[in-house]
């Protein structure tokens, strides 16, 4: 199964209901939200429930994450962290950030692109209170959540009115995930624009 092809994946997802979108969201969030709402917007899903679950999975995940770091924080001295720069002079400066900017740091992580659970782990191993972690983390986790939840659900009842005004279904569907892919490649852009000036500031 390709977790990056929503033409795959949406099918997929319709025909195995809302436990696996909670496993696979957990593991893999935006797209697999995105195609949540998609079905949402079919009408096989319902959007109130999708919109629980994609929360529930997104902070899941950054408590699964944490709990990685949190619980085997010898981590960050393997070979591997250091080959990613991570020596112990940075790790010192992010365990300094989280322990005074928990909430920056969390913004840092979830917008970056490219750090994601990588980054919650590291958060994790500087050991913070989880209690300290969660709230800012959850409070995160609702807002893109829904932006992704949003981006399907509106795709998937525009695909819905042009299919009736249009037979060629099969190319407004093509046409609507070329659309979804350049929206989620403009969003990957920009949040890693962010998230540098936030590192930068």
């Amino acid at each position: 199964m390709n977790f990056n092809d929503l033409n795959s994946l949406v099918p997929w997802l319709m025909a195995h209901g809302y436990l696996i979108f909670l496993i696979v969201a957990t593991i893999e969030g935006p797209l697999t939200t995105i195609a949540a709402g998609i079905i949402a917007a079919l009408g096989y899903f319902n959007i109130y429930i999708i919109i629980f679950l994609a929360v529930l999975a997104d902070i899941g995940g950054d408590v699964m994450y944490f709990g990685i770091g949190y619980g085997s924080h010898k981590l960050m001295k393997l070979s591997f962290f250091k080959y990613l720069g991570l020596n112990e002079r940075r790790l010192e400066k992010m365990k300094e950030l989280v322990h005074t900017r928990l909430l920056r740091a969390l913004l840092i992580v979830k917008i970056s692109p490219f750090i994601g659970p990588l980054g919650l782990v590291v958060i994790g191993s500087t050991r913070p209170k989880l209690k300290a972690f969660f709230w800012p983390a959850l409070i995160l986790s609702i807002p893109k959540s829904f932006f992704f939840i949003l981006l399907g659900f509106y795709s998937g009842q525009a695909y819905v009115e042009l299919n009736k005004i249009i037979a060629q279904g099969q190319y407004i569907a093509m046409g609507i995930a070329l659309v979804l892919g350049i929206v989620y490649f403009v969003y990957i852009k920009l949040m890693g624009r962010i998230s540098d000036r936030i590192k930068k500031e």
